[in-house]
């Protein structure tokens, strides 16, 4: 019997629910990855159907030249989206996924200070922000509980002071609790 019908690990159930670590750069970064970076912590629930919910908090962080200083950006923000398998290979160990999510947050430029060394004023104001983003992410299972993935995103955010187009790429891992 065993012949016959080969015995698949059961994954993508519907109710089960990870928790999620990636990390990204953004695509417009001209500095090291040490002063251009985003942290995402996110918990996902799947579906009946192989898709998930994603509920995630992130951090970003991108520093501009400005003559010899370093002018920070940082981006506070949470996300709500929804993930479309649109691809799987028949063991369901290797997928690509399609998301739409809702974003808001708060996003500061130079700590808050508008005043620069050289007696500048910074144009750019600190504060709340919302959008949408756009997200691809290629997953494989390394088990039945882990999965790791890399992903792109694109973010829109009307009406960001920085940039209303902002794009990153990153990896992560995402391992279920249940």
């Amino acid at each position: 019997m065993l012949l016959i019908s080969p015995i698949h690990a059961q994954r993508l159930l519907g109710g089960e629910t990870a928790i999620q670590l990636s990390g990204a750069i953004p695509t417009n970064s001209t500095d090291a990855i040490s002063e251009n970076f985003s942290f995402q912590l996110g918990v996902i629930t799947n579906t009946k159907k192989g898709n998930y919910w994603k509920f995630e908090s992130a951090y970003q962080r991108k520093t501009f030249d400005y003559k010899n200083q370093k002018l920070p950006y940082e981006f506070y923000n949470g996300n709500i989206g929804y993930f479309l398998q649109t691809f799987s290979n028949y063991q369901k160990n290797f997928l690509v996924y399609t998301g739409i999510s809702g974003i808001a947050g708060y996003e500061v430029f130079n700590n808050d200070t508008s005043l620069l060394q050289d007696g500048a004023t910074l144009n750019n104001r600190s504060g709340f922000v919302y959008g949408g983003k756009a997200t691809l992410s290629i997953e494989t299972y390394l088990s039945n509980r882990w999965v790791l993935f890399a992903f792109s995103e694109v973010n829109y955010i009307p009406k960001s002071e920085l940039a209303q187009w902002q794009s990153q790429f990153g990896i992560g891992t995402r391992i279920f609790i249940n």
